[in-house]
This record gives structure tokens, sequence and C-alpha cells, in this order.
């Protein structure tokens, strides 16, 4: 059997960074639910009321994306209907028939920087620096794929758009919250290979954040 038919047998997971927030800490499905889910292939629908939420938020997310050009001067790589995906194949090196990818796919990418962009609320506000805190397991994990893939990532620029201001906040990396949320997606990925339990309430990070907005004001 060539290399190739072999690697075809290979049953794959794939843990994406816009629901970390649930593998690590179950924020919005408990990590129980999203477990049973992936073992059993199922994709819960979003629910009516949100899902107006989210097509608002994917109509307009051009509109974050220019905000960004006009404050930066310069037009970023990847976004929009040229979006790219980045994987890592195996994340945990596992010899078995059944692996774990981790991926993401940034709206954006200028230098150094990454660009995610959020147009909640429905365009009435923007975000606050508390509301925020949602997306860090998002953006901490994308920032890991990319420099884990050879492209450095040193911040991303987290863009808050809203027909009523916008606001822009800088999170550098953050290496130290990286390997704490691995250890998360590890117990997550075991217990879908059977080789582990899964806690439904794991600690908290306690450590630090460097967080600052850079446009608009609190």
């Amino acid at each position: 059997m060539t290399a190739q038919m072999k690697s075809s047998l290979v049953k794959r997971y794939n843990l994406r960074s816009s629901s970390s927030a649930n593998y690590c800490f179950g924020l919005y499905t408990k990590r129980s639910k999203m477990l049973e889910n992936d073992l059993n292939g199922v994709v819960e629908p979003i629910d009516p009321f949100m899902q107006k939420y989210v097509d608002w938020g994917v109509k307009m997310e051009k509109s974050g994306v220019a905000k960004w050009i006009l404050m930066n001067k310069k037009m970023p790589q990847n976004i929009l209907d040229n979006q790219m995906n980045y994987i890592i194949q195996n994340f945990l090196n596992l010899k078995g028939d059944t692996v774990v990818d981790l991926s993401c796919t940034p709206d954006g990418i200028s230098g150094d920087t990454l660009l995610e962009i959020k147009c909640g609320k429905l365009g009435e506000r923007p975000y606050t620096s508390k509301e925020i805190t949602r997306y860090y397991p998002q953006i901490y994990l994308q920032q890991y794929i990319l420099n884990s893939l050879g492209v450095e990532i040193n911040q991303t620029h987290l863009v808050s758009w809203s027909l009523n201001g916008t606001k822009v906040w800088e999170l550098k990396r953050n290496v130290e919250f990286e390997i704490f949320m691995l250890s998360l997606l590890e117990e997550y990925s075991m217990a879908l290979l059977s080789q582990g339990e899964l806690r439904d309430k794991p600690e908290k990070y306690t450590g630090d954040y460097d967080i600052k907005l850079i446009y608009g004001d609190e």
C-alpha cells in the first residue's frame, strides 16, 4: 500500500479557531456537547434568533476592513473573498489512524499583523473591552497556528465596527496563554480519541494580556 493510500485512510477531526472558546472553555456550548457533536459528525444549526446577527456580521465585514485600511493607509492581504485557511495537521503528532488538526481563517493579514473584524450588535455600537474577551481564544489560536506554520505574527488588530463608531484593539502575541489553551485543546482531543476525561469547567487563565485600545474611546 502506498503512502498516499495510507493517508486517505486516516480519520481527521478539525478544531477551528472560531469554536475554540467552546473547545477550551464551553463558553457558548458545553465541552461535552461539542464532544458529542464531533464524535457523531453533527453540526448544530444556528438559532434563528442569532442568524440575523451572523448575517449582519458577514454583510458588514467589508466595512470593518475598509475602516482599517483608512486608519493604516495600506491594503491588507487575504481579505473578504480571498481569505486563506491555515491548518496544522495532526497537531499532537499522533501515530494512529485518527488525528486532530487545528485550523483558522483570519479576516486579513498585513505584515506581522492579523485582522479580526467583528460587526456585532446589528450595528448599534462597537463592543466594549469586557465584551471582546469572548474572542481571545479565537485570536490567540490564530496567532499560534500561523506562527507554527512559519508565518510570523506578533499581534492582531481586533476591529469592532458599527454604524455608531468603531474601536480597534491591538492584542500582542501571548505565548503563555497559547500554552494554557493548547493544554485544553489536547485534553479535548484525547477525549475525542477516547483516551482521556473531559472536564466541563476547566480552570481559568490567571496570567496577563498585552492589549491596548488603539482607536476609539471606551
